[in-house]
């Protein structure tokens, strides 16, 4: 027979959260809330009422958090970014050992950038071209993003990193033409030339970053 438990006892509380805790769940509640609503209407029709009544919580609070409105989708970009490089990182590791690496990267950074979160995002970059304040929100946010994007691939092509002097070039060119490929066929996501592009990319990768191809880096030649 169970024992009985006293009516004196009481199921242990959780922690109180402190104000930092409160303070920090309210921020992603907002940013987690602006990408939400950017996917759903887009920038033109995004409003800080709309993104304060998803996140629940009050337009006054809204801006006790972000002073202004471009600070706010800055930051949801900024909160942004790294959770696609995570999925993307995950997605390169979940496929097979043997397949071809530069294959993969291509194929995985296209698929990325059909993802609603990011055509949002690049949707308030063009924005940003006659939005001073939102160009500048914006700039502060890219520079560590295009770094953090460096990274990832020197990571996955660590030898190639090493040994190509204009790795760093090559990889900012691969990403500007699939970012570019991706904003003007974004009315037309099964256009075939984009396959053809993306096989094409895919080839001069590989020939640039083959053995016979590289020289040694520059790093190297002060050593």
């Amino acid at each position: 027979m169970a024992a009985k438990t006293s009516s004196s006892e009481s199921p242990a509380r959780p922690p109180r959260r402190t104000q930092q805790e409160r303070r920090e769940s309210t921020r992603r509640k907002l940013l987690d809330a602006t990408i939400e609503t950017l996917v759903e209407l887009g920038h033109a029709r995004l409003t800080t009422v709309e993104v304060a009544k998803r996140a629940g919580v009050s337009q006054g609070a809204l801006f006790t958090h972000f002073d202004t409105k471009a600070e706010l989708l800055a930051a949801a970009v900024e909160h942004l970014f790294p959770r696609l490089i995570q999925d993307y990182l995950a997605g390169v590791g979940a496929r097979p050992s043997g397949r071809d690496r530069i294959s993969t990267a291509v194929d995985l950074l296209w698929a990325a950038f059909q993802r609603p979160e990011l055509q949002a995002a690049i949707e308030l970059y063009v924005a940003a071209r006659t939005d001073s304040e939102l160009q500048v929100a914006l700039a502060a946010v890219d520079g560590p993003h295009r770094e953090n994007l460096h990274r990832v691939a020197r990571e996955l092509f660590p030898e190639a990193a090493d040994a190509y002097p204009e790795f760093d070039s090559v990889v900012e060119l691969a990403l500007d033409a699939v970012q570019g490929a991706a904003m003007g066929g974004s009315a037309r996501p099964k256009d075939p030339a984009h396959r053809r592009m993306l096989d094409a990319l895919t080839r001069f990768l590989r020939s640039t970053f083959s053995p016979h191809s590289r020289r040694p880096s520059k790093r190297r030649r002060r050593d």
